[in-house]
C-alpha cells in the first residue's frame, strides 16, 4: 500500500493502472477482490481462471498461432480438408466450411485454382499481417473471424492446427 502526498491510498494489485482510495478500508476491500496472484509478475486477478489465462498467454506461451505458419508449398492441404459429408467427392474450406466438389473424384488443376481463388477473394488469404502471432486460441479465432470472414465450426480445427506452433519453454523468470 502506497500513500500518495494528496492523502489517497494507492493499490499495488493493479500495476498497470493503480487505483486511488480515500480510506484503508476501501483499499482493503478492493485488494481482497483480487485474491489470485500471478507467480511471474505479481499481477492480481478476481478469478483463478483469469490468473491462469494470464500466465499461460503472457508468461508460459506454450503455443502460438499465426497465418505465417501455413506452408506456402502446401497451402491447399492446410486450407482444405476432405469433406465429411461427401468423402472422396469434395473438399471443405477451412475458413467457412463450404464444400467444393472434385472433378471425377480427384482434385484437378482447375479445382485447385477455384479453391485458391475462393480463399483469396472471400477470405482475404495473404492480406493480413501474417507475421502477427496470437498466444491464445480464442484471440486467433477472432482474427480468423474478422480478418478472414471465417465461421466457426469443425472445419476450422484443422486450420487452427495448421497455424499453430510450439513455442520455446519459458525460464522460471518468465523470460524465454
Amino acid at each position: 500500500m502506497d500513500v500518495i502526498p494528496s492523502g489517497f491510498y494507492l493499490c499495488e494489485c493493479c500495476p498497470k493502472k493503480p487505483k486511488r482510495f480515500d480510506t484503508t478500508e476501501e483499499l482493503s476491500a478492493h485488494e481482497s477482490e483480487k485474491q489470485y496472484e500471478c507467480s511471474f509478475c505479481g499481477s492480481r486477478f478476481k478469478s483463478k481462471n483469469e490468473a491462469e489465462r494470464h500466465q499461460n498467454s503472457l508468461h508460459l506461451r506454450r503455443h502460438a498461432w499465426s497465418c505465417w505458419n501455413i506452408p506456402p508449398n502446401d497451402r491447399y492441404a492446410s486450407l482444405f480438408r476432405e469433406s465429411i459429408d461427401q468423402p472422396g467427392l469434395a473438399d471443405t474450406c477451412g475458413y467457412c466450411g463450404q464444400d467444393f466438389p472434385r472433378s471425377g473424384g480427384i482434385v484437378l488443376e482447375k479445382d485447385l485454382e477455384e479453391r485458391l481463388n475462393h480463399v483469396r477473394e472471400v477470405h482475404k488469404f495473404g492480406e493480413c499481417n501474417s507475421s502477427k502471432q496470437f498466444y491464445r486460441a480464442d484471440n486467433f479465432r477472432q482474427h480468423l473471424k474478422h480478418a478472414h470472414h471465417a465461421t466457426s465450426g469443425k472445419w476450422t480445427n484443422a486450420l487452427e492446427n495448421a497455424c499453430m506452433i510450439d513455442t520455446p519453454p519459458v525460464h522460471e523468470s518468465g523470460v524465454r
